[in-house]
């Protein structure tokens, strides 16, 4: 299996977190929904999915993610980029940024960001996995 993972990362904080809590941002639903149950499989609580910028904003309002997965291209008025830029001013929520995007103007503002950690697509279940079990522990699901 080729894993395809890259970390850009100054400072994932959840390593020692009890509970993790993350919202899902991904413009593409069934991408969306393989990444929902992968992480719910995990023992991680998904408090939401939102495709677009604008509905990212509204549950932000709502949940306090440990961590959010993200896309860097999204529907709405800003892309990944923008709406993490925006996040961390409110939040040091840490973000993992999922793209395909090889533009090295990308990859240098992930760089820019605190918090921060990507992996480049095609993701798979396990290298997703990997990332995550890496930086932070899920509660263990009961059979």
């Amino acid at each position: 299996m080729t894993v395809h993972a890259t970390s850009t990362c100054r400072s994932l904080t959840l390593l020692h977190s009890p509970m993790k809590k993350i919202l899902i941002i991904e413009d593409e639903t069934i991408i969306s929904f393989g990444y929902r149950l992968q992480l719910e499989r995990m023992g991680f609580e998904v408090v939401g999915t939102a495709r677009s910028s604008e509905e990212a904003e509204v549950l932000l309002q709502q949940h306090t993610p440990d961590l959010i997965v993200m896309d860097i291209y999204l529907k709405g008025t800003k892309n990944g980029l923008e709406l993490a830029q925006e996040i961390h001013a409110r939040t040091p929520t840490p973000i993992l940024f999922l793209t395909a995007s090889t533009n090295p103007e990308i990859i240098s503002a992930i760089h820019a960001l605190k918090d921060c950690h990507y992996l480049s697509k095609p993701i798979n279940a396990d290298s997703l996995e990997d990332v995550l079990q890496h930086y932070i522990r899920p509660v263990p699901v009961r059979p």
